[in-house]
């Protein structure tokens, strides 16, 4: 559960964000997935590609050197509604997109977690949910990266209604096709107008920590201190 751990262990603050550029490429599994059906493992283990899980569901991706993700640890008033939270978290990345590059105009949320641009899938996100406690992590593309997925992950077991069999190549897409960005501009943007965005559509949700709830969480952080991404 590498990919989780580290926010984990911020659960004493009520609101902890990290947006990285992945160094490696990557597969990360959903919580429920299973590598043989999603991952191409000869493919991996081919080219020494490490096949991760988290904590959260959806489907399997892969992190690249041209994606960026973002990574959440916040304190709700319910432990419901997840949902509403999806589609709030979401349209706060859409906003501060919008902000810092207003051309780009096409945004929309389709599937349950997902975030389209023009039609196709450019960020894919996943909620954990422990109590009040709530850990989100988007993953969004920014430089071209389709070689990587559809060298590594099969068609996925489950997919959303509107991908409707689509293959890799006519599924996704990526922001520097619609705009001149680069992972380290985006990755700036949403360090500095993110939280703000979340404040905006989910600030009356927020509360802070449950300290008796919080030795557990930790509790579920093995790998504290692995910076590796």
């Amino acid at each position: 559960m590498w990919i989780d751990d580290g926010i984990l262990f911020q659960a004493d603050q009520p609101f902890y964000l990290e947006t990285w550029i992945p160094t490696f490429v990557k597969v990360v599994l959903g919580n429920s997935n299973q590598a043989s059906q999603e991952v191409r493992l000869d493919a991996c283990a081919q080219d020494g590609i490490e096949v991760l899980k988290r904590y959260g569901g959806g489907g399997t991706v892969v992190l690249y050197p041209g994606c960026v993700v973002v990574s959440l640890g916040m304190w709700m008033k319910s432990p419901y509604h997840n949902d509403s939270y999806f589609r709030g978290l979401n349209q706060a990345l859409i906003d501060c997109l919008q902000e810092g590059t207003p051309a780009l105009s096409a945004f929309s949320q389709d599937g349950i977690s997902d975030v389209t641009y023009a039609g196709r899938k450019i960020c894919g996100s996943s909620l954990f949910r422990s109590k009040q406690y709530l850990l989100f992590q988007a993953s969004l593309l920014v430089e071209e990266g389709l070689h990587w997925i559809e060298k590594y992950l099969h068609h996925p077991s489950k997919e959303p209604a509107y991908r409707q069999g689509k293959s890799h190549g006519d599924f996704v897409t990526f922001l520097d096709r619609h705009a001149a960005l680069t992972p380290e501009q985006v990755k700036t943007q949403l360090e500095i107008h993110l939280p703000r965005w979340i404040t905006h559509h989910l600030g009356e949700a927020l509360v802070g920590p449950d300290l008796t709830h919080i030795p557990y969480l930790r509790r579920r952080s093995l790998n504290v201190g692995d910076t590796s991404k």
